[in-house]
C-alpha cells in the first residue's frame, strides 16, 4: 500500500485546498465528501485508478486485506482492480478527498 504522508516543512498547513491542489497536482479529477463517525463503506472492486485523502478525521483503510490508519494530509493510491474497504473511526465525521485518475 502506499501512502503519501503531509510534510509540514514543505507542504504548510493542512488545508482542504492546499491537499485538493497537491491530489490534482497528480493527475487526479477531485471531489469532496463528508462521511459521519461510525461509517463503513463495505469492500468493493475499484474500476478505476484513484487516490483517497484524509483532510480531517481519522480513516482506516483496507486494500486487498492489507490496512492502515490515515490522518490528516495523508493520501493513499487506490490502484484499479483492487478490493477497498473504509471505516471512519474515532467520535469525528471525517472530511475526505476521492479522486480518480484522469482519462
Amino acid at each position: 500500500m502506499r501512502i503519501d504522508r503531509w510534510d509540514l516543512r514543505h507542504d504548510g498547513p493542512v488545508t482542504e485546498a492546499a491537499l485538493r491542489q497537491k491530489v490534482a497536482g497528480h493527475g487526479y479529477e477531485v471531489s469532496t465528501f463528508a462521511w459521519p463517525a461510525g461509517t463503513v463503506v463495505p469492500a468493493q472492486r475499484q474500476d478505476q485508478d484513484r487516490v483517497d485523502a484524509v483532510v480531517s478525521g481519522i480513516v482506516k483503510i483496507t486494500l486487498d486485506g492489507e490496512t492502515a490508519i490515515m490522518t490528516a494530509g495523508e493520501m493513499v493510491y487506490v490502484p484499479r482492480g483492487s478490493m477497498r474497504r473504509i471505516e471512519v473511526i474515532g467520535p469525528n465525521t471525517a472530511h475526505c478527498i476521492d479522486a480518480v485518475r484522469k482519462a
